[in-house]
């Protein structure tokens, strides 16, 4: 028989599986520990985006400007009076003198609080630029004219208003006065301040209006308001036009010495008072109305041109602050 060896099938060992590492379990989420704080530091605050100017920063710099012209005005006539001197009774060349450091001390007293109020109210950087290379004799001559055609477009508006009431004086402190700190103390109040910061948040468009209503308003009386916001018009042009306040104040300077020889040569001699309206110095209806119209189509193709710039400046003009920094003139 033969013999037969049962083998046994060896069975599999099954591996030992060596325990891997549990995972660490995550810590579950919560508020990060607080930093201690120094008992003696103080929170800081996050800067918060300036809002100036508003509509309402716009009239407190106008209200500022007219309180101070007011209260030194009221303060110099008490002066004047405790000295025995009546300001409407005096002659021409004390009324210009008081005239000339009354409006000196009234506007550096105006500038210095709108600039107080714009640096308390979060105004920043530039506003104003100086820029020789801005000057561009030919536009001024263009706006020169431009001034007075605009004059002669408004008589029949200033005819109905009432009549101004000033007495300028004469002499040396007159002439100092309307062409030297009027030009150098409204343009930088109105062109500086008021358009730059304008500009800065709303762009060309807004400033150039809403500039040249603050710079008519700011001379109170019906007929210069209406007067000096269209001249405000043409003067907010040629400083967006040149970049330069030299510019403006130059123009100004030069219509207000113009505006003074009038007022000097032109007087009636029945009552004496200045009458400059080209309606009163034409005898003729008929060449009066033809000059009229040449002045319409002069300040229609003028404006149309201005507006046509100015929205060429409003598309260009993307970062107004950027744009000032470019320019190393300023103020």
């Amino acid at each position: 028989m033969t013999e037969k060896t049962a083998y046994k099938q060896e069975e599999p060992v099954p591996e030992k599986r060596v325990a891997e590492p549990l995972p660490e379990s995550d810590p579950k989420p919560g508020p990060d520990p607080k930093p201690e704080q120094d008992s003696t530091s103080k929170p800081e605050s996050a800067p918060t985006a300036s809002r100036f100017p508003t509509a309402g920063d716009v009239l407190a710099m106008l209200g500022i400007a007219l309180v101070a012209q007011i209260l030194v005005g009221v303060v110099g006539q008490l002066l004047a009076a405790g000295f025995g001197i009546d300001y409407r009774t005096a002659a021409p060349d004390l009324q210009g003198r008081m005239m000339a450091v009354l409006y000196l001390v009234s506007m550096s007293a105006a500038l210095g609080g709108i600039l107080c109020y714009r640096h308390a109210r979060g105004g920043r950087g530039r506003w104003a630029r100086f820029s020789v290379r801005g000057l561009n004799p030919t536009l001024l001559l263009w706006a020169f004219v431009l001034i007075f055609a605009v004059g002669i477009v408004l008589e029949p508006l200033l005819r109905v208003l009432p009549e101004l009431q000033l007495e300028v004086g004469r002499g040396v402190w007159t002439m100092l006065s309307l062409m030297l700190f009027a030009p150098i103390f409204e343009e930088l109040l109105c062109r500086g301040v008021v358009l730059g910061s304008l500009r800065a948040r709303y762009g060309v468009t807004v400033a150039w209006l809403v500039s040249s209503l603050f710079f008519g308003l700011l001379h109170v009386q019906p007929v210069q308001v209406v007067n000096a916001t269209a001249v405000g018009l043409i003067l907010g042009y040629v400083y967006l036009a040149t970049e330069s306040m030299w510019s403006v104040m130059i123009l100004h300077a030069l219509n207000n010495a113009a505006a003074y020889l009038l007022m000097i040569l032109l007087v009636t001699p029945e009552t004496g008072h200045r009458s400059a309206l080209l309606i009163n110095l034409i005898g003729s209806p008929a060449l009066y109305w033809c000059i009229y119209g040449v002045a319409v189509v002069l300040c229609v193709v003028s404006g149309w041109m201005m507006l046509r710039a100015l929205h060429r400046m409003k598309k260009t003009e993307k970062n107004p602050e950027q744009k000032a920094e470019k320019n190393p003139a300023g103020a």
